[in-house]
């Protein structure tokens, strides 16, 4: 299996350099189309009745202007970091909401590359869960400091026996056909422990299918959060990926109480290929 076309959200800054890199290095290793994307909204300004609506329109005017120019300068750096690889791409740009700009884009894309903790997120750089929600591809989530690449090194599958887990394991499938190896992680509870062995041996033989060998380690859930078992054992493993469904509870929830999917985007140095 392979990924014929990625997507890649672009601003300027270190950070989406490192993002744009890894998206190439992607590109090359599938021979994969390259899209970069830059958009970004138009910031209400604040309604000023002395002043009249000639200066309500002058405000938006000049906020469309600057948002224009954000994503001019984010399209001439990602034309600078693709030029000298031998790779095709092509570019997308404009100004609206960033999440539902890439959602809308993601339809000509097999894979999803956004930051996953970006300052600039959500008025100029999409918010990841917004697109994990509405863009039906599976995205792979980049850190502020990735320590290894998500090819070639290896992988950890979150396993739990769920929609968003099975979505998230296919979509990830060419990433995992790459990786030097394959962990297969599930935390359990003790009554989940009874039949997680045999649950778990059904998606070792389904990637075995897919001429992928996973080892499959089973862990009793502690007083540490799942998303932090997780995070511990991909660091033992040095693992350069996560694979693992998003949003299993509800968006609300996870900002409220956290949640698997908050802890990994928040607290990981690992790629994060997720799914919902």
């Amino acid at each position: 299996m392979t990924y014929a076309s990625l997507l890649v959200a672009v601003e300027v800054g270190e950070e989406s350099d490192s993002r744009v890199e890894l998206a190439c290095d992607l590109a090359i290793a599938f021979d994969a189309l390259l899209i970069g994307l830059s958009a970004g909204a138009i910031t209400s300004p604040l309604y000023d009745p002395i002043a009249g609506g000639a200066m309500l329109g002058e405000l938006l005017t000049l906020y469309r202007d600057m948002a224009e120019a954000d994503v001019e300068r984010a399209r001439l750096r990602f034309t600078e970091l693709t030029t000298d690889r031998a790779l095709e791409t092509e570019w997308r740009g404009g100004v609206g909401d960033p999440a539902e700009f890439v959602s809308r884009a993601a339809r000509a894309a097999d894979l999803v590359i956004l930051g996953g903790r970006n300052p600039r997120a959500p008025g100029h750089a999409p918010d990841v869960a917004d697109v994990l929600m509405g863009c039906g591809r599976p995205v792979l989530v980049t850190p502020p400091t990735r320590e290894r690449s998500p090819v070639g090194n290896p992988a950890l599958v979150a396993w739990k026996d769920c929609r968003e887990a099975r979505r998230a394991l296919a979509g990830a499938l060419p990433l995992l056909q790459r990786a030097s190896s394959v962990t297969l992680f599930s935390v359990c509870t003790p009554e989940e422990n009874e039949h997680a062995d045999g649950e778990i041996a059904e998606v070792v033989r389904y990637l075995a299918r897919h001429e992928i060998h996973a080892e499959p380690v089973i862990a009793l859930a502690g007083e540490q959060p799942t998303g932090r078992q997780i995070l511990d054992e991909a660091m033992a493993r040095e693992a350069g990926l996560i694979v693992a469904g998003a949003y299993g509870h509800s968006r609300l929830r996870e900002w409220a109480l956290g949640g698997v999917t908050r802890s990994l985007i928040a607290d990981g140095t690992v790629c994060l290929a997720l799914a919902h």
